[in-house]
């Protein structure tokens, strides 16, 4: 949860301070960060089979296999990184074809590029958070996360406000900011893991051997994954092209409100991979009792962190909204929608914890196309009609994703229940 946080609170510190510097340089930046989340999320899931794998080696005992699962999925998402990264060159052209007006295409596109140098480093960062946490050793992300933090903060205070000589340069300067530190922490994820006292018991430490049948089975895992995980993305983020169609104003609020929706699910992100592992190894010793429990409490710690999290985010709501923005349009925009949060947020949570159960025992294809029912089939067109014909705007924007997740939980909570009483879930 805590390695999760970390990742978003890269985003959220880029959106806070780009919001601080300039409305319409936020309105940039939420651009940008729709676009390049969908492709970033489509890479996380292709990388997604690493943790599933090593859980299952390490819990039927296989752990030296470890090593060669992580070095084989870290190659990939380096190659994967910078092919996704040259998709997103042209966003210019992009942000112009979804009818976004030429001032912030223009600067929208700038920031998207900027985003772009990141990617291979933070594929492959994520590649070993998931080899370190599917042998319970999360911790070390999380330290190297809290110092890339600590690192973007003082980058973005010099390159989006124009420091030291430099020039400023809003949001694409939060995106420049952000990609260094990626890359930077890739590194140094990888140097600490090399370091870890057990690497030569779980492999780490060796030449790269090509193994065309693990490679398939991280794709055959990764795939469906990437396939709901686009579907999801892509949902939520056409949904800032529509808020976009509204003005930058609605756009910018927006994008705070997506932001903290964001914020809290890194929670969820965090127990859907502590789930996927603890059911991952359970499958792998064919102890089925236990997979179903490891579901259950997951789904529990999920939705009680959740809870407590949207509880204080309405308490303490013009406070949080504030330090996002000061601009009295933006924040008299998103202070009454943002008490339509807490029930979306619970059913976010709901949804990805059992996904992350359904990883876990392998269980990847039916879910895409739950997700495709539940995101694209209910959400989007719910969405579009509350906001546009309904006239309610954002709000009819944020009643959608309610609508969607709660959709999304039933699907995938009934799925659940069938294989653990037919005895379905399997290793990989």
């Amino acid at each position: 949860m805590a390695a999760r946080i970390g990742q978003l609170a890269l985003v959220t510190v880029d959106t806070v301070m780009t919001g601080r510097f300039a409305a319409g340089e936020l309105a940039a930046y939420a651009l940008a960060q729709a676009v390049f989340m969908t492709l970033m999320l489509l890479g996380m899931g292709l990388v997604t089979g690493t943790v599933v794998l090593v859980a299952q080696a390490d819990g039927a005992g296989r752990s030296a296999e470890c090593g060669t699962i992580w070095r084989t999925a870290l190659a990939d998402a380096l190659v994967l990184g910078a092919l996704i990264a040259l998709l997103l060159l042209p966003g210019r052209t992009i942000f112009l074809a979804l009818g976004q007006d030429a001032t912030l295409a223009e600067t929208g596109g700038r920031t998207l590029r900027m985003l772009a140098l990141g990617l291979p480093g933070l594929l492959a960062f994520q590649v070993t958070s998931f080899l370190l946490e599917g042998i319970r050793r999360p911790y070390l992300a999380v330290v190297v996360m809290l110092a890339g933090n600590l690192a973007n903060l003082g980058l973005n205070a010099v390159l989006i406000e124009g420091r030291l000589g430099l020039p400023a340069m809003g949001a694409a300067g939060a995106a420049l900011a952000t990609s260094l530190v990626r890359t930077g922490m890739a590194v140094a994820l990888a140097l600490l893991a090399l370091r870890l006292p057990a690497a030569p018991a779980y492999g780490l430490v060796g030449p790269p051997v090509p193994v065309p049948r693990l490679r398939r089975r991280l794709f055959a895992l990764g795939v469906p994954v990437a396939a709901s995980q686009g579907l999801e993305s892509t949902a939520f983020n056409l949904l800032i092209v529509m808020a976009g169609w509204l003005g930058a104003t609605a756009l910018a609020g927006f994008q705070i409100l997506l932001n903290l929706t964001a914020l809290v699910y890194m929670l969820t992100i965090g127990v859907a991979t502590a789930t996927a592992v603890r059911v991952g190894a359970a499958v792998g010793r064919r102890a089925l009792p236990e997979a179903a429990a490891a579901a259950g409490t997951g789904l529990l710690a999920g939705l009680l962190a959740t809870g407590l999290l949207a509880l204080l985010l309405v308490l303490a709501r013009g406070p949080v909204l504030g330090a996002y923005s000061a601009d009295p349009a933006v924040l008299a925009l998103a202070l009454p929608v943002v008490l339509l949060l807490p029930p979306a947020l619970l059913f976010d949570c709901a949804q990805g914890v059992l996904g992350g159960a359904l990883r876990g025992g392998s269980d990847v294809r039916l879910p895409t196309l739950l997700y495709l029912v539940a995101f694209w089939g209910v959400q989007l067109p719910i969405a579009w009609a509350f906001a546009f014909p309904g006239g309610l705007g954002v709000a009819g924007l944020v009643l959608g994703i309610l609508v969607g997740c709660a959709v999304a939980t039933l699907l995938l909570g009934g799925r659940l229940l069938l294989l653990l009483r037919s005895g379905q879930l399997a290793p990989a």
